[in-house]
């Protein structure tokens, strides 16, 4: 049986009359999806009793830009393109394939995930075509109303490996849990049972990547030198110990991680690959070291597993960035900073001119907690800085890259000067310690209402659009909500401007490439 894995074309958006997209544009990001499906499939597959053939197809890569439709954005007219490989080019693969998996986290992909899972049924009308990721989770509806034949509801490794066993078997597959079908949208939640422990996932398929070293783009700017590829994107643990409104992590279960033997296995096989670099996409590294009310730890071991995975992590040679972001607070504990801890996570060194250790993080300032205090794990602003500084002087982290949101309903013009205000304090102040190491870069994020967040439950409310029929609006570079105090496109417009007043305009052009105004 032959199991094809694809990722879709990516989600491109312009505005008309303009040349430089809306959304970032990252096609050449290393990708662990389908090769972590790949690789569950494989081992679950012999315990099912039937074997199968995979193969990985990206249609994100090819730089060809296919218009599927243009819709009205405030004043302006988007113009929406598919961007990588045009659908008609992957028919004979489609032509020889049983099964087509397709995966989809981000809403604004859900119009070309749902035309390339129509384009295949045409082409291999007896072919079983399957979604999965967040938003599928999510809207589950939407995917099988447009050429879906199953969608899988939370983590994939074992779900869809019990589907294709159905298939194989000829099964009703209704006996498979965690799917919705046409006709049964339940389950209404994830079967949690079904999740498959950390140590349960195998080393991702990487043997079905053709090429690597393509996938060079860390997604946070250009690195600085000595860090080398190939680069990989990995996960040691999934979900958080905190439950962000605006976050889907709290949908996908409760906190676990990898044990140190299993996280060994996986760098032995990067090893072999090439690999000398990890962007890190896991929710929340450090919820190993959560603490109760009481300030006791959540896991007795967390800390100690914490310190001796990254000792690890650099014994082997590898250089990392915290991509997906770091919980930064973490690093204070019982008021004092904790440089044991940070020299674990943040230290780095050159080995015969190579980066080994860490050379950039992603600061998740979130909103600041400007008019509202939304997220109890932020520290006050003076407390940030001095966090921000000491991981600047004493640990050398100078490429900093902060995250925060502008949009909720209590943000008015003063809320957006008071948070505008912060940033620069930020930056003057790190500025004058940094010695000219200090390389920050604001990402200025709209408030987005993600399909299975909170945010989405409670103010949905607010959204100016359809997203069945223009799901590309639901994005973190656009807004798609009125409030009291902004309109979807006021809102958007204060973004552009932060972003051009916090950054350097040619930093913003090498960062992210996209539209500023």
């Amino acid at each position: 049986m032959k199991v094809n894995l694809y990722y879709a074309p990516y989600p491109s958006q312009i505005f008309q009359g303009e040349s430089e997209p809306i959304n970032t544009e990252r096609p050449y990001n290393p990708k662990s999806a389908l090769t972590t499906i790949a690789a569950g499939l494989r081992a679950y597959a012999p315990h099912f009793g039937y074997s199968c053939d995979i193969e990985i197809i990206d249609l994100q890569l090819g730089g060809q830009r296919v218009k599927y439709k243009s819709l009205p954005y405030g004043p302006r007219v988007m113009d929406c393109y598919r961007y990588g490989t045009p659908f008609e080019e992957a028919n004979e693969k489609i032509r020889a394939a049983d099964v087509h998996g397709i995966t989809c986290n981000f809403t604004n992909s859900a119009q070309i995930v749902a035309d390339l899972a129509l384009h295949i049924k045409r082409i291999n009308p007896k072919a079983i075509v399957v979604v999965g990721g967040v938003d599928c989770t999510a809207r589950p509806q939407y995917y099988l109303a447009r050429g879906a034949d199953a969608v899988v509801r939370g983590e994939g490794e074992l779900t869809f490996a019990r589907l294709v066993d159905a298939v194989y078997r000829k099964q009703d597959l209704n006996t498979v849990p965690n799917i919705s079908l046409p006709g049964r949208l339940i389950p209404h939640k994830v079967d949690t049972s079904e999740t498959v422990p950390m140590d349960s996932i195998e080393p991702m398929a990487l043997d079905l990547i053709p090429d690597l070293s393509v996938y060079d783009d860390t997604a946070e700017g250009p690195p600085p030198a000595g860090v080398q590829g190939n680069f990989i994107c990995w996960e040691t643990s999934r979900g958080c110990a905190w439950r962000c409104s605006f976050c889907t992590a709290p949908s996908r279960g409760g906190y676990r991680y990898m044990s140190l033997p299993m996280m060994e296995k996986h760098l032995r096989v990067f090893q072999e690959y090439g690999i000398k670099t990890i962007v890190w996409q896991e929710d929340n590294p450090l919820s190993r070291i959560q603490q109760n009310g009481a300030g006791r730890y959540l896991y007795d071991s967390g800390r100690e597993d914490v310190l001796a995975m990254f000792r690890m992590f650099r014994e082997y040679g590898f250089a990392w960035e915290f991509a997906n972001g770091i919980e930064f607070g973490k690093f204070m504990q019982n008021g004092s900073f904790d440089h044991e801890l940070a020299d674990a996570l943040l230290g780095s060194e050159t080995v015969d001119g190579r980066w080994v250790g860490c050379y950039r993080v992603q600061i998740p300032l979130d909103n600041m907690n400007v008019k509202k205090r939304r997220f109890p794990k932020l520290l006050g602003f003076d407390e940030q800085v001095n966090v921000l500084a000491t991981m600047l002087t004493d640990h050398g982290v100078g490429h900093q890259t902060y995250d925060l949101f502008i949009g909720y309903p209590e943000h008015d013009r003063e809320g957006i000067d008071i948070f505008t205000d912060y940033c620069m304090r930020l930056k003057e102040e790190l500025t004058s310690v940094g010695k000219g190491k200090y390389k920050p870069y604001f990402n200025v994020f709209n408030l987005s209402l993600l399909p299975g967040a909170r945010d989405w439950v409670t103010l949905r409310s607010l959204l100016q659009f359809d997203i069945d029929e223009n799901p590309e609006v639901i994005g973190i570079f656009l807004s798609a909500i009125n409030t009291d105090h902004f309109t979807y496109w006021d809102i958007y417009q204060k973004r552009l401007e932060m972003t051009n007043m916090l950054n350097d305009r040619e930093m913003h052009r090498l960062y992210d490439g996209i539209y500023a105004g």
